[in-house]
């Protein structure tokens, strides 16, 4: 008998944020260019909710972001891009913390340059990964005809 997993742990939960993740990062992509300085605006109040998702993915993959964050040659060799998207992760936080601190177009140009990279890296994942993803969702479709 298998331990019980938690709600976020099973494949549907996880094929839910990563749908989530896809829609958030669409209106955050499409909004940042109307974003004013406040973090009452539509850009800022999808893309913290975005940013949510993601701990809760980069959670439900948790053993993968240990190996990579502890470093492990096998994984990295095996996930150069999910290495690159954690470390786009990591530098998005940054920004995202210096904004805490003081808003001004200096950081809000800054915050430009690491987004578009951020989001080449995070397309070029989602593409890398939309296989796997594929899979998860058959498992689950074959799964419930089963039950």
């Amino acid at each position: 008998m298998q331990p019980k997993q938690s709600f976020l742990a099973k494949r549907s939960s996880k094929a839910i944020v990563d749908v989530l993740l896809i829609v958030g990062l669409i209106l955050s992509i499409v909004t940042a260019r109307t974003a004013c300085h406040s973090w009452w605006s539509f850009h800022c109040i999808v893309s913290l909710t975005w940013y949510a998702l993601m701990l809760i993915h980069i959670w439900q993959h948790w053993q993968m972001t240990k190996a990579l964050l502890y470093l492990k040659w096998k994984a990295l060799k095996r996930n150069k891009i999910t290495f690159l998207t954690l470390l786009a992760f990591i530098a998005m936080s940054f920004g995202v913390i210096i904004f805490i601190v003081e808003v001004n177009d200096k950081l809000v140009h800054v915050h430009h340059h690491i987004a578009h990279v951020f989001w080449a890296v995070i397309i070029v994942h989602t593409i890398t990964k939309i296989k796997q993803f594929m899979a998860c969702l058959r498992s689950q479709t074959v799964k419930d005809k089963i039950i």
